[in-house]
């Protein structure tokens, strides 16, 4: 009998596995698919913003669409800062530990590659991070200080998450999908509504198929973050979250 298939996609907070490192997290949508013996298609990847976010998922799903429709969709939404663009000639270093792009997301949803391997490729999609200054040696460092110095500011960034979300919505609700969607923090969800630039697109998304409480802030409160100042929830963390949050939001759609 086949199962229902879970399809999910965000950043680190939603990441599953890293096969290049050979690492798992038993993170929320493992939990979800663990307990309601679901499929998982999961896209989340560290330090992935939210346009890369709704590109991957939207993707996933129209490829899932071609084969089934029996499957659920969630999305936590990254932070608003974080961006990505595509360059046509960028390939990954073989030197990094961590396959930090450029990223492929048509070839797979994780990147499989050993840190030791170079694309073969030209191409792909390069993450920006206010993060990624902190990383030693990296490749596109250039790139990412001339976005964050000359055009980085917080309007644009709430539109193009609110453009992101507005996106996925409205893909999602064409093929008639069930779905939800969250923040990994709360300002991931915290939009100035007196800018009128950003108050009619925060009018036309659906709130009501979201769960308001962001993971990280609850976590903290809830001592459930990873030790050594990590700012990822630990695996109880997640278990917690999943319960307290996310299927109480589903039961209350009648979705699971």
């Amino acid at each position: 009998m086949s199962h229902k298939t879970l399809i999910t996609s965000g950043c680190s907070f939603t990441q599953t596995e890293l096969p290049c490192m050979d690492r798992k997290f038993n993170a929320w949508p493992q939990q979800l698919a663990t307990k309601y013996n679901l499929n998982l298609i999961n896209y989340g990847f560290f330090a992935t913003g939210n346009s890369m976010i709704a590109r991957t998922l939207i993707y996933g799903v129209s490829e899932f669409l071609k084969e089934s429709k029996d499957l659920i969709v969630g999305v936590m939404w990254s932070g608003q800062d974080r961006h990505a663009f595509y360059s046509e000639d960028a390939r990954r270093p073989a030197k990094f530990n961590t396959p930090i792009g450029p990223r492929n997301f048509i070839r797979t949803p994780i990147d499989v590659l050993h840190p030791n391997t170079q694309y073969t490729d030209m191409g792909g999609w390069i993450n920006l991070s206010l993060g990624t200054r902190t990383i030693e040696n990296f490749p596109y460092q250039h790139l990412n200080t001339a976005w964050y110095k000359n055009f980085n500011n917080r309007t644009f960034s709430e539109i193009t998450t609110l453009e992101n979300i507005l996106w996925t919505q409205n893909f999602l609700e064409l093929h008639n999908i069930d779905y939800f969607m969250s923040g990994f923090t709360d300002d991931s969800l915290n939009f100035n509504i007196n800018n009128e630039n950003i108050k009619w697109l925060y009018e036309l998304i659906n709130w009501d198929k979201f769960i308001s409480t962001g993971m990280y802030e609850w976590c903290k409160e809830e001592n459930l973050l990873q030790e050594h100042d990590d700012k990822h929830p630990s695996e109880e963390g997640h278990k917690k979250y999943t319960e307290q949050f996310i299927e109480p939001h589903l039961n209350a759609r009648s979705i699971i």
